[in-house]
């Protein structure tokens, strides 16, 4: 049996950094998200970009930044000598709690690219630590911040979907050009833009990345605060669209794919909720979040941006959901959103809202809404999700999967 269960003993330590300062950052891993990262940071005044770390750093970094790129392990040096307050980890997922535990012993406050948590407990050292030595973890799950999300958490606050009955969320991207190069092979020595990635669709099956969708329908239903997960299932279904892509690329027509094209995890929550999540990227789709969220009052498909309210929406017709966004507005918008939507482009404002929202955690003037439990519940699904299609099994959790506040 697996158990995932922490005790949340504090949401967040606060740091002592002035208000007026920039927060001296560096940062590990400059794959693609870290390259999108350095550059928006590059944006806000709250951040001071100090040093950046990976084996491979092109030369126009290596102009604009002192780089440390001398092995997997450099980043230390980097860590050493300029002693950050933050460190960002953009690295792949197996180097997370690693590189974490490292910054974290030697003074710094930490920020994940999502996802790492590949294992049961994997983060509970850092957890552990972190606690100890007064640090804060943040998770930089973007889809958390999405305008459209944040307004949702108020507007269900509110009560006017009702108690949550049903949610549901994915990642549903197809992203095998990531995976697989033009000349159709896979592998981690691809070349391949995520290459490095490639080895869990050929050696495991489950959902390697559930907090896309996870994050945010955890937020609207209380799931790690006010509920509990207490049953799990995943289904996987049969594997052709990596064979298939690597066919019409001129490569391999049979390698060994071990990952289902769909991964399909469904749990039961303590107060009754249940949850549906989908694990789609090696197919051809449009990319979709597939967010729904289902109450006793009301339904929001934020997908296609509808809505239905019992006794206000059109009899049986929906609405589009505009009006609702910006009248439940969240204040994070509210303060930040003309500059997100014109800085952040590529993400719709919600990177951009999200590391600003992080410079004022720690500073002091805001609330960073998620934390290292969260984070740490959200990736459980992983190694929960490859048991239950191995054994063909409900998960029963005893005690119930989530963190008490």
């Amino acid at each position: 049996m697996i158990l995932i269960l922490f005790i949340r003993i504090i949401f967040c330590y606060k740091p002592i950094i002035n208000y007026m300062t920039a927060i001296k950052t560096c940062i590990i891993g400059l794959g693609y998200r870290g390259r999108r990262l350095l550059n928006l940071l590059s944006s806000i005044d709250d951040f001071d970009v100090v040093s950046v770390s990976d084996p491979c750093i092109d030369e126009d970094i290596k102009m604009n930044y002192p780089s440390f790129s001398d092995g997997k392990e450099d980043y230390r040096n980097m860590i050493l000598q300029y002693s950050p307050d933050l460190v960002i980890i953009a690295s792949p997922w197996e180097y997370h709690v690693e590189q974490a535990m490292f910054a974290v012993l030697n003074g710094c406050h930490v920020a994940l690219e999502i996802k790492g948590g590949l294992y049961a407990d994997e983060y509970l050292p850092l957890l552990a630590l972190a606690d100890k030595k007064k640090r804060n973890i943040y998770p930089l799950e973007n889809t958390v911040f999405m305008r459209e999300h944040m307004s949702m958490y108020n507007l269900i606050n509110s009560g006017l979907l009702g108690d949550i009955v049903a949610v549901k969320g994915g990642y549903r991207h197809d992203i095998r050009k990531l995976l697989i190069n033009e000349k159709g092979e896979i592998g981690e020595n691809s070349g391949a833009r995520a290459a490095w990635r490639s080895k869990f669709y050929l050696k495991e099956n489950g959902d390697i990345y559930p907090t896309h969708g996870l994050a945010p329908i955890c937020l609207f239903s209380g799931i790690g605060r006010t509920d509990k997960i207490t049953e799990l299932v995943s289904f996987a279904s049969a594997a052709h669209g990596i064979t298939a892509y690597m066919s019409h690329c001129g490569g391999n027509t049979n390698p060994t794919i071990s990952m289902g094209d769909v991964i399909v995890t469904q749990m039961l929550t303590e107060k009754g909720t249940l949850v549906t999540l989908t694990h789609d990227t090696t197919l051809p789709r449009p990319r979709s979040l597939d967010i729904e969220v289902q109450g006793s009052k009301g339904i929001w498909r934020g997908e296609f941006r509808k809505i239905y309210i019992e006794n206000i929406s059109p009899y049986e017709n929906w609405e589009e959901d505009g009006k609702y966004i910006d009248d439940f507005e969240h204040e994070f918008w509210k303060k930040w959103g003309e500059d997100a939507l014109r800085i952040d482009e590529h993400h719709k404002g919600m990177d951009y809202i999200m590391l600003k929202a992080l410079s004022q955690d720690m500073k002091g003037l805001e609330k960073y809404p998620v934390d290292l439990y969260d984070l740490a519940l959200w990736t459980s699904v992983t190694p929960l999700s490859k048991l239950s299609i191995m054994e063909k099994r409900v998960i029963n959790l005893n005690p119930p999967a989530s963190f008490e506040i």
